[in-house]
């Protein structure tokens, strides 16, 4: 998708929404300052006014993205909330799959994700988390989404030699490998994520001998 834009009208989400098409298009590996430059037919010097380096721009894509998690209902108990943000945030994972290696690399660092992550810990100590109980909710959730999504949504680096060739495998050794691999085609990774999430979120209700099942009125 390439974006075009006048010399009059650039401005820092001109230049962000130009970098992210670029990661969703091209991957990752594609985006820089010049090639920014190149989609919004400017110099890329003309981007040093309103973006100051190439971090600064991997920074403002990753608030654009999380920007888009859906937000949790006021009403959900602090377990409900960390398992309805962390199905918002694979959902807009899933839609921008290129940048989800960003996730895995940078920490919020923008004003707006930083707030977005002071509404999340905020809704957590309202449902009776102390500090660091709400950060390491936050912590957990967020990297096993992240980390699945890398493993199940993320493209494949061009040296990946594709599936094992479990049939070729012996028997005697693997028999449990290979009867699994037969039913590969039945698995569904969107199960396991939901299966893995559920788990998670629980357990850490249990941890914190807070876990409640049902919303609040």
């Amino acid at each position: 998708m390439k974006h075009e834009r006048n010399r009059g009208t650039l401005s820092r989400e001109a230049i962000l929404g130009a970098a992210e098409s670029i990661i969703d298009d091209e991957g990752l590996s594609a985006l820089s300052m010049r090639r920014v430059g190149e989609a919004l037919g400017v110099e890329a010097m003309s981007l040093y006014n309103h973006v100051p380096n190439k971090a600064a721009l991997l920074d403002g894509v990753y608030e654009r993205i999380v920007g888009r998690l859906e937000p949790a209902p006021g009403s959900l108990t602090w377990t409900e909330h960390a398992r309805h943000q962390g199905q918002a945030l694979r959902s807009v994972l899933s839609a921008h799959p290129n940048a989800i290696p960003l996730f895995a690399s940078r920490p919020a660092t923008t004003p707006d994700a930083l707030l977005r992550l002071e509404r999340n810990l905020s809704s957590l100590r309202h449902g009776g988390l102390d500090p660091l109980q709400a950060l390491c909710v936050v912590q957990v959730v967020f990297a096993f989404v992240v980390g699945h999504a890398l493993w199940s949504l993320a493209p494949r680096s061009s040296d990946d030699h594709g599936m094992p060739h479990y049939e070729s495998l012996d028997p005697q050794k693997f028999a449990n490998v290979r009867a699994v691999a037969t039913m590969l085609g039945r698995y569904d990774a969107e199960i396991e994520f939901e299966t893995g999430l559920g788990a998670l979120v629980d357990g850490l209700g249990r941890v914190y001998g807070l876990l409640e099942g049902k919303s609040r009125a």
